[in-house]
Parts: structure tokens; C-alpha cells; sequence
């Protein structure tokens, strides 16, 4: 049995405020509450951060908003937590089902052409 970091803690070792950073995947058991971490550099505090789901960029629909405030905001079951001090949007996911599962992209609005990486969500059997 390989002994390290587990994938879930990995992310704290990682430089903050440098570039937008997800992980590749994420996986959770239905019913379960999941909840996602989207890395941003310093200077997009004040910026509107999202979720979006969609196969690509272009087809993406928001899910959840920050309105580039760091109070959490709520849609459904969905929420939004963006943290200025660390530069990260916590994305949370409450009662997952499987129709949660797809691809999803934290985005980062600005003029032009927004920030955005991709972040496929897994949905295993509860």
C-alpha cells in the first residue's frame, strides 16, 4: 500500500494566488454534500467568480455566482463561497444524485474573455 498525501489534502500544498487552479476530478456518494476548490490569482478578488456546468466553455450554464463579494450565496441545493484571503471560490453541492454528475468549470468573469477551467464531477452509488 502506497503511503502519501491524500488526494484531498494535496491541494493545501499548492502555491495560492497564483493562477486559476481546480482539480482534474472530483468524486462523491449520493446523498453526500461535495464540495470543490477553484484556485485564483491575487487581483481577481473583487471579480465575479461562478460555477458553470456544460461539456464545453461555450455551452456552459451558471450554476451559482459570487457577484464578486465574499458573502456565500445559495441557489438550490448549490453554494458559493468565495475566500479573498486565499484566493479561492468553494464551490458546495448538498444531497448529491446522479444527475450531478458531468463537467462543470469554474470561471472568473472579465472583460474580454473570462478565466475558466474544466472539473469533471462523479456521482458513485451511495
Amino acid at each position: 500500500r502506497r503511503m502519501g498525501i491524500s488526494p484531498g489534502w494535496g491541494w493545501l500544498l499548492l502555491p495560492v494566488c497564483q493562477a486559476l487552479l481546480v482539480p482534474g476530478e472530483v468524486s462523491g456518494h449520493v446523498g453526500e454534500t461535495l464540495s470543490l476548490s477553484c484556485w485564483y490569482a491575487r487581483g481577481y478578488e473583487g471579480y465575479n467568480k461562478y460555477w458553470c456546468r456544460g461539456a464545453t466553455r461555450d455551452s456552459c450554464h451558471k450554476v451559482v455566482e459570487t457577484a464578486g463579494r465574499d458573502v456565500p450565496r445559495q441557489h438550490g441545493r448549490v453554494s458559493i463561497k468565495d475566500n479573498h484571503v486565499f484566493c479561492f471560490a468553494l464551490l458546495t453541492m448538498e444531497e448529491l444524485s446522479e444527475a450531478d454528475a458531468g463537467s462543470y468549470w469554474c470561471g472568473v468573469e472579465r472583460a474580454g474573455w473570462d478565466l475558466m477551467k474544466p472539473v469533471t464531477v462523479r456521482v458513485l452509488p451511495g
